[in-house]
């Protein structure tokens, strides 16, 4: 059993954050489950009224889930996971927004989903940032490189095709998968490459046999 902290910015992608906190409480881990206000709003365009929280999230899940999940408000600095003295086993901010990479680059601690990463960082626990903006400006990068170099995990949510998702939902189950992994939980969302597969001879009409 693990403690992990998912924090939920406002940017888009918000299923993710979802499935997530869904694999991680079926899986018996418990999630600490912060999100900013920008969140709750993109939650409530992107997947409904009935997500447009924390506390609704929660509604969502069995009531086996339900003893895994915690929730917190964004501005409850005085929550547990502000201190670095609480022990988790890692944070993921999924969706994360260009605006909190530029405040933990800066150590701008000013909520709670920001402070907790900010413990995350100096108390040199595992932080993955599932960064959703494209494309990404010099000030992103730099931001991004200075986060890296201090030990954060940045997990870009690019598809992956080479599995042959058939469905959006496959698409999703793999970044998620690809959370997980960075994270060192393992999980069976994420379908890891198994090499190339041989192929029958091909006639190119113009070069010939290949």
């Amino acid at each position: 059993m693990r403690q992990i902290v998912v924090g939920v910015s406002g940017a888009t992608g918000i299923i993710l954050a979802y499935k997530l906190v869904d694999f991680l409480t079926r899986t018996e881990n418990i999630v600490h489950l912060v999100m900013s206000r920008a969140a709750c709003k993109t939650a409530q365009y992107e997947l409904g009224e009935e997500y447009a929280s924390p506390s609704l999230w929660k509604k969502k899940f069995s009531a086996f889930q339900q003893n895994y999940l915690h929730c917190h408000p964004i501005h409850d600095i005085g929550s547990p996971i502000a201190s670095g003295t609480y022990p988790t086993d890692g944070m993921v901010v999924v969706p994360c927004s260009v605006a909190t990479v530029g405040a933990l680059a800066a150590g701008l601690a000013d909520n709670l989903l920001r402070r907790a990463a900010d413990v995350t960082i100096k108390e040199r626990r595992p932080l993955v940032l599932m960064v959703r903006e494209t494309p990404l400006s010099p000030i992103h990068l730099e931001n991004l490189l200075k986060l890296s170099r201090c030990g954060v995990t940045i997990a870009t949510p690019v598809p992956a095709w080479y599995h042959r998702p058939k469905t959006l939902g496959e698409m999703e189950d793999q970044l998620v998968g690809r959370i997980l992994a960075a994270l060192k939980i393992p999980n069976d969302l994420e379908k890891s490459w198994q090499g190339t597969i041989p192929i029958p001879a091909m006639i190119d009409p113009v070069e010939g046999e290949l």
